[in-house]
């Protein structure tokens, strides 16, 4: 993978999994980008290369972090992080993204079913329907979800959250635009065989690996 298709899996991660929005895209070259994305208040800076992550690249980050004002970093390359770079990065609470630790913007296929992270309240609710209300029977009887998945690394929803998965049935017409007439009619057959109903919600708790 290059260094742009990986700068486009990454906004894609960031805008339409996280919510933020590009602020200030500061450099792109053929073997790096910075840029700054935003939401409300947060703020976060992005490193991409196509070095070995080293201690050097992540207190670089956390330098450019701090002159930008940024509450966040995340550091991405398409080779690795040496070990004194990952436990580096862990310890500042920036995120890594390397071949070790690969990560892709799924949720752009159709086998892939909506993910969201519930808010406080949305979760309470839940836990009150199928639980009692009783979060630590929730925690035994409800689904778990690792915190290395990729759906919830992309969300980057935290161990105790409760995730909401939403399969459904897309229109024949959107499938058909999007796939083509033949591909779009064989993925709407197929949905229709897995999800009869139209449409089936449910629910996962995330837990640390």
């Amino acid at each position: 993978m290059s260094v742009k298709k990986l700068w486009a899996e990454i906004r894609k991660i960031l805008e339409k999994g996280r919510g933020y929005k590009l602020a200030s895209k500061l450099t792109e070259k053929k073997d790096i980008v910075e840029a700054i994305f935003q939401k409300s208040s947060s703020r976060i800076f992005v490193y991409i290369t196509n070095k070995k992550l080293s201690v050097q690249h992540v207190r670089r980050v956390k330098r450019a972090m701090e002159e930008s004002n940024c509450n966040e970093g995340l550091i991405a390359t398409i080779r690795e992080a040496t070990p004194q770079a990952r436990k580096e990065a862990e310890a500042l609470d920036i995120e890594i993204i390397d071949i070790r630790q690969p990560l892709i913007y799924i949720f752009d296929h159709w086998l892939v079913p909506k993910h969201r992270v519930l808010s406080p309240e949305e979760a309470k609710e839940v836990i009150r329907k199928y639980a009692g209300g009783d979060h630590q029977l929730a925690y035994r009887i409800f689904p778990k979800i690792l915190t290395s998945d990729p759906a919830v690394r992309i969300l980057k929803a935290k161990p105790g959250q409760i995730i909401e998965i939403r399969r459904t049935v897309p229109p024949l017409e959107e499938l058909v635009k999007k796939y083509g007439k033949e591909t779009g009619k064989e993925i709407y057959q197929l949905l229709k065989r897995l999800i009869p109903s139209g449409e089936e919600i449910y629910y996962r708790i995330v837990v640390e690996e």
